[in-house]
């Protein structure tokens, strides 16, 4: 069996759940949102991606290590406004062509009234 390991880099966690679980050479990002008050779905986007990214560099790994995200936002009309916060991101770290694959999703609600976007990946180290 392969080892198991906590990854908690010091991102916010809003319940009892691990910010990441790496198992083997894979880590599992448990989905981070921002509970940033009175900010914009770019805003939000990028502060996800960015608490994504600690957690990623916290094992050593790199944000073109990622190879899945799902997206879920609570209105899907901030798709575009996501998308290219979302493309820039991995594009300023060092991926242009091979993106994660991905899934977004439309929710009725999500842990806390202020957020806007919430983000889990799965990254292959």
């Amino acid at each position: 069996m392969s080892s198991i390991e906590i990854i908690n880099p010091g991102t916010p966690v809003a319940g009892p759940y691990s910010p990441g679980i790496k198992a083997g050479n894979l880590l599992f990002v448990s989905g981070q949102g921002s509970a940033q008050p009175a900010t914009d779905i770019k805003e939000q986007t990028l502060a996800v991606l960015t608490n994504i990214k600690k957690i990623v560099e916290a094992t050593g790994g790199k944000i073109s290590n990622i190879v899945n995200t799902t997206v879920f936002l609570k209105n899907i009309k901030e798709f575009s406004e996501m998308n290219s916060v979302y493309k820039k991101f991995f594009n300023d770290n060092g991926v242009s062509e091979f993106y994660p694959a991905r899934a977004t999703v439309e929710v009725s609600n999500l842990p806390l009234a202020s957020m806007l976007i919430e983000i889990s990946a799965i990254v292959a180290l």
